[in-house]
Parts: structure tokens; C-alpha cells; sequence
């Protein structure tokens, strides 16, 4: 497996982004990253940063943010691959 992708749900769509199979295996470990990446929600096209084990956000290990806020804060563990 060279790539994964992770997918959250943001709203009432999922939003995903690749990662090279030793990127996900350092974030699971407790590694900080973050990836941009152009999605869609509700036909609209928005910039989605994906921030794993940020400082900035302490208390979550994952958090999508876009353009006009957050889509998720939570846990990494909610996430699924494909």
C-alpha cells in the first residue's frame, strides 16, 4: 500500500485526502501534519485543511477546516480508509 486515503464526514458529505502509507502510519503515531486539498460541499468548491495532531488544536487529533470554518474536530480514530 503506497497511498491511503482518509475520509471524514463533513456536514452531510465525506471529504477525503491522500496520504503516502508512511505519512498515515507517522500520524497515527503522533506525528503533525497538515494537507490542503480542493473539495466540494453542496456543489460549492472550497480549500479543506486537514490538520492531524496540530498544537493548535490540543484536545483533537483530527480537524478539517475550510474557507468559513471548521468541518470537523474529533478524533483521527473516526476516520476511515479506502
Amino acid at each position: 500500500m503506497s497511498e491511503v486515503t482518509v475520509n471524514i464526514t463533513v456536514g452531510y458529505e465525506v471529504q477525503s485526502v491522500q496520504l503516502t502509507a508512511n505519512e498515515w502510519k507517522a500520524v497515527q503515531g503522533g506525528a503533525f501534519l497538515v494537507r490542503s486539498k480542493v473539495g466540494f460541499y453542496e456543489g460549492q468548491s472550497y480549500i479543506y485543511e486537514w490538520h492531524f495532531n496540530d498544537p493548535q488544536f490540543p484536545h483533537s487529533t483530527l480537524v478539517v477546516t475550510y474557507e468559513d470554518g471548521d468541518g470537523y474536530i474529533g478524533s483521527i480514530s473516526d476516520a476511515w480508509l479506502s
